[in-house]
């Protein structure tokens, strides 16, 4: 666990992969605790993952820079729209790669280009893994 988040890893193989090893997914949270603990419900249905969950910019900017990079982050509804467009500048140059995620009501507030795609809050986790492995390109799956 590093300071400010929730770390946590379901991987049962190697990260570097191979024959027989699964790719892990490493997947960053951003809203509140309870958002974030419907993400890892729904990730504890799949294949491996990483889950870093985090409830703040703050908290965001805190991750050690040794941090492997994050393959999507999914921003919750419980932000302002401000700490959103705040959340997706950084994670974009940050993490580059990252896809992104934003749930939440309206997107037409956020301009296209901080974001990836978007989904209503209502989600259930079946839509949210679909998002998941669509934008991932199925890593998780692997």
């Amino acid at each position: 666990m590093h300071q400010g988040g929730n770390y946590s890893d379901r991987s049962a193989t190697s990260v570097t992969g191979g024959v027989g090893m699964k790719a892990v997914l490493n997947v960053l949270s951003i809203g509140s605790a309870d958002s974030s603990n419907t993400v890892r419900d729904a990730l504890l249905q799949k294949h491996h993952y990483r889950l870093c969950a985090v409830t703040s910019i703050w908290e965001l900017c805190a991750i050690p820079q040794q941090q492997e990079s994050f393959d999507i982050a999914i921003l919750h509804h419980t932000l302002s729209q401000r700490q959103v467009r705040d959340a997706c500048e950084y994670i974009r140059r940050r993490w580059p790669r990252a896809k992104i995620l934003v749930i939440c009501v309206d997107a037409e507030v956020l301009e296209d280009t901080l974001y990836d795609e978007w989904v209503p809050p209502d989600l259930t986790s079946g839509i949210l893994l679909a998002m998941i492995e669509q934008l991932t390109g199925g890593l998780g799956e692997q």
